[in-house]
């Protein structure tokens, strides 16, 4: 049996390895790294990049909930 996994609008981005230890360690399993980032982000930070509610750009960035 042949599992393909294909990744759309996915990247890569460098971190420490103690980064990497605290941020796994914020989440749940089966929780994205993605979505521990928007979960640990400040209220203010999130409406910037548009995770508030009535942001035109929510579809774009991926951030709907």
């Amino acid at each position: 049996m042949k599992v393909i996994v294909i990744m759309a609008d996915t990247t890569t981005i460098p971190i420490s390895k103690k980064f990497h230890e605290w941020l796994k360690s914020k989440g749940k399993k089966g929780e994205s790294y993605e979505d521990v980032i928007k979960k640990l982000l400040k209220p203010e930070a999130a409406q910037e990049i548009g995770e508030s509610k009535g942001s035109s750009d929510e579809d774009d960035l991926g951030l709907g909930n």
